[in-house]
């Protein structure tokens, strides 16, 4: 008796489940954009259009693949093609405001001292050159790797390390100087 072999094309792997994507990053992804953008409201519309592109393209998107990586390309790219307005985007900076942080504060004084501070870091953020802000969001408030930064704004390593270090530099410059005042 011989046993006849059954060829198939070899079974497609289960396409990603864009709600479980969603539900693991796109609060995170939010904060980024609002970080990048000033404006919750139009970070949660960049968000949206990132996970529409998400779905749209969901059967090239490889399970265990770098997914949160791509989707940081594609809010990055959103963010660089909103912001193609550069006067209009300073206008957002300004009326910028920060919610506080979860959680309750131990009074009134704390909770106007956190939003100050968190003002007083945004509008520091801001005066960085756009390319050294893309990475100093990522990397020191978003807490994203190297690696995937990298990945996400299409630069070498080296490149984000050199970014980050200027960013740093700059950072505390604006900070002592508006210390300072």
């Amino acid at each position: 008796m011989t046993l006849a072999v059954h060829t198939q094309a070899p079974a497609r792997a289960r396409p990603v489940d864009i709600g479980r994507l969603f539900d693991a990053h796109a609060a995170e992804l939010c904060r980024y954009v609002e970080r990048m953008t000033g404006r919750r409201e139009l970070a949660e519309e960049i968000v949206q259009d990132v996970f529409i592109v998400a779905r749209r393209r969901q059967a090239d998107l490889v399970p265990g693949s770098n997914l949160r990586a791509w989707l940081y390309q594609v809010a990055a790219h959103h963010v660089r093609h909103q912001r193609r307005g550069t006067a209009r985007w300073l206008r957002m900076i300004e009326r910028f405001t920060v919610r506080p942080a979860e959680g309750h504060p131990d009074g009134p004084e704390d909770a106007a001292a956190a939003s100050s501070t968190a003002r007083r870091i945004q509008r520091t953020v801001a005066k960085l050159p756009e390319v050294q802000r893309e990475v100093f969001v990522l990397f020191e408030l978003q807490e994203v790797e190297g690696a995937d930064i990298a990945e996400i704004l299409g630069v070498s390593v080296n490149t984000v390390w050199s970014r980050l270090r200027l960013a740093r530099e700059r950072f505390r410059a604006a900070w002592a100087a508006e210390e300072a005042r």
